[in-house]
């Protein structure tokens, strides 16, 4: 965050009082820049070199590096980069981003809060979705606490603690300050009406993060493009969920992959939305699903004798039919939404129950060019590009 100072701040008694001295600080590892105005440099301003003149020479030292940083780093800043402005005085003016030195510090020392639904696997993705640089940098982050992962769980409860916080008065400095370090990333979901669009509650939210008033910047946030994070996930992950299994498991679990990946190549708009961690039954009506997963009554009713006494083919024509796995009937055509129609028979077989709950685990090491290729190849109609989502958050930083 960018900390904007007059000069004539530093010929004022507040420029000898210790919280003025924490904000070099809280800059001087990177995470802050502090400029003045005019800019510093070896002329001048004129205050600012007498109030170093003043200084220890150690301190005065590192607090010239501070402010030469600022000066190197300002131009390679995002376009969108916020930043407040230090006045004098002891009230401040938090729309119009200008703040007395108690709330400066106070604004400087908050970590950037992450508000995701699901604190471990978000912050998987975001790792995958950031190229290495900027995943060292995140990382970093969190490890120096400059960053915190806020959990929501679930998009319901995250637009209820959104709203809260938006609900409380802004002129009260923690309740501008928690706002002001905030950015938010959500799912997109579907709509059980409709499964091609977003889901109401997704629609909500993202409404209420453009609906903030910009004060004096607007909320960062970003809605995913797909229904989850784990419809992001490159085949080179899915397979290696493949691999760990053999023998049937194995083989059904192949036949998901393959499934899911002919799904990307010839439906992408279905594969974005496609329910990852419970298949195409997660979205089937509660008769349909009912009818699906039921217990087959034949099987029930037959005695188990005569069961045994059946040919293997008779075994192999009651499989074939879903007799054996607890299925009345497979899911047909008509089940789906039209977003999902025109699959063959197989596929959705092979779809119908997805990769399982822990599936978002396989972000984890992900190689950065298999993950680009696979966001960039398929980017939903006015999803931003990685820089761009990454860019509003590091703009906040």
């Amino acid at each position: 965050m960018r900390v904007l100072i007059d000069a004539a701040f530093f010929a004022g008694h507040e420029a000898d009082e210790l919280a003025f001295l924490e904000l070099f600080s809280l800059a001087h590892d990177g995470r802050h820049l502090l400029l003045t105005a005019p800019a510093f440099g070896p002329d001048g301003p004129r205050e600012v070199l007498d109030w170093l003149a003043g200084l220890p020479e150690v301190c005065c030292r590192q607090i010239k590096q501070v402010l030469e940083q600022g000066v190197r780093a300002a131009s390679g800043l995002p376009a969108d980069a916020v930043g407040v402005r230090l006045v004098a005085g002891s009230s401040s003016d938090w729309p119009a981003g200008r703040l007395c030195l108690q709330d400066a510090r106070r604004l400087l020392q908050t970590p950037l809060g992450v508000m995701v639904e699901n604190r471990r696997a978000d912050w998987r993705f975001l790792l995958a979705l950031a190229p290495p640089a900027q995943r060292y940098q995140l990382q970093q982050a969190l490890d120096h606490g400059w960053l915190e992962i806020l959990h929501a769980g679930g998009l319901g409860e995250m637009k209820a603690w959104l709203e809260e916080l938006l609900d409380q008065p802004f002129t009260y400095s923690s309740n501008a300050t928690r706002l002001l370090r905030l950015w938010v990333m959500f799912d997109r979901d579907a709509d059980p009406a409709d499964r091609s669009q977003p889901s109401q509650e997704s629609i909500a939210m993202k409404t209420l993060c453009e609906s903030a008033p910009a004060r004096p910047w607007t909320l960062g946030h970003y809605r995913l493009g797909r229904r989850t994070i784990e419809n992001y996930l490159p085949e080179a992950a899915l397979r290696r969920w493949q691999s760990e299994r053999s023998g049937a498991e194995g083989t059904r679990r192949r036949e998901v992959v393959d499934a899911f990946c002919k799904l990307r190549r010839d439906q992408p708009a279905a594969a974005r939305q496609y329910p990852m961690k419970s298949g195409l039954l997660a979205d089937l009506s509660d008769e349909a699903r009912k009818d699906v997963e039921g217990k087959p009554r034949r099987i029930q009713d037959l005695d188990l004798v005569r069961f045994n006494q059946l040919s293997a083919a008779d075994h192999a024509r009651l499989k074939e039919f879903g007799w054996l796995d607890g299925a009345r009937r497979w899911i047909q055509d008509a089940d789906l939404d039209p977003l999902f129609q025109g699959l063959s028979d197989t596929d959705r077989k092979a779809l119908r129950k997805g990769f399982g709950g822990k599936i978002a685990t396989y972000l984890e090491n992900v190689g950065e060019a298999e993950f680009r290729h696979e966001f960039e190849r398929h980017l939903a109609q006015g999803e931003p590009d990685r820089e761009t989502i990454l860019n509003t958050l590091f703009a906040r930083l």
